[in-house]
């Protein structure tokens, strides 16, 4: 497929790439649907950059330098930024290029939308109760537990001293003295603090999200060995008040406002746009 927009070909390795992009966002569609979502983003992000370099003519040198400082500082350093990416030295000023195309882009994209209205309190209050979901904290507990890993060639043995643990647990023994005694958990007292689902190994959660507070689990194995858990205290799925949320719905609503209007004007743009679509012969075969 060959793309022409306002004179401009598009190379294809920009579809090629976009194409496995849109793949890693929606792995359950197949080829034609992925090339089709492609070729429309890459349409749709070509016209916004053209019109970002008609619009902001330069971008000052220390800005884009800040950038890619800012960028290499991320992937530790500029030797292991290019070798993260396979790049050279002499391949830095195409990075910065592309640093500052972008820097055009989100500034022309600033200017475009800076006219966004603010969302009233009923549009807030509307979009907290829409949006309970993203505003909850889930149930938390406090928990502890006891570890120790066993020797493959003799599991036994371990599970036989886990058992005597446990049983002078369930007569009252201090979990964190024996925890600090036994364990080879480095938390003091096998303390592991509150935590929510997903923290854990997957075993785990299972066991200790499923107790009443003040109880001993039986002995139960995941990959780093027998343990045995406690929980302290527990905390219930909380949602959050609306004062604490308030200025992330704002920026929500403002940035779903914002892609609406983006959308909406690229729309416009494209026709007035001269897009060009050749397909090729090899892949009308297919």
């Amino acid at each position: 497929m060959k793309i022409n927009i306002n004179g401009e070909d598009i190379a294809s390795q920009v579809l090629e790439q976009e194409i496995q992009n849109q793949r890693r966002q929606h792995p359950h569609l197949d080829n034609e649907q992925l090339k089709g979502l492609a070729k429309q983003s890459v349409i749709d992000w070509t016209i916004i950059r053209q019109h970002a370099e008609e619009k902001i003519a330069s971008v000052p040198v220390a800005l884009i330098n800040n950038e890619y400082e800012k960028l290499i500082t991320e992937h530790g350093g500029e030797k292991s930024f290019l070798e993260h990416f396979d790049l050279k030295k002499t391949d830095v000023s195409s990075v910065k290029k592309d640093l500052e195309r972008t820097i055009k882009i989100n500034q022309f994209l600033r200017d475009l939308t800076k006219d966004i209205p603010e969302p009233n309190g009923d549009e807030i209050l509307q979009y907290y109760k829409n949006h309970e979901s993203d505003f909850t904290l889930p149930e938390q507990v406090h928990g502890a537990h006891i570890v120790m890993r066993p020797n493959p060639a003799n599991p036994q043995v371990a599970y036989n001293e886990m058992k005597e643990i446990r049983s002078k647990l369930r007569e009252g023994a201090n979990f964190a003295e024996i925890a600090d005694e036994h364990s080879s958990c480095q938390d003091p007292g096998g303390d592991l603090g509150w935590f929510a689902p997903g923290k854990m190994v997957e075993g785990f959660d299972i066991v200790v999200f499923s107790m009443d507070i003040g109880e001993i689990s039986p002995i139960f194995l995941t990959e780093f060995g027998y343990h045995i858990a406690t929980v302290y205290d527990k905390k219930p799925p909380r949602l959050k008040p609306l004062n604490e949320v308030k200025d992330d719905i704002i920026d929500r609503i403002k940035t779903d406002r914002g892609d609406d209007f983006i959308s909406e004007w690229v729309d416009k743009q494209k026709e007035d746009a001269s897009i060009e679509i050749i397909e090729e012969k090899a892949e009308k075969k297919k």
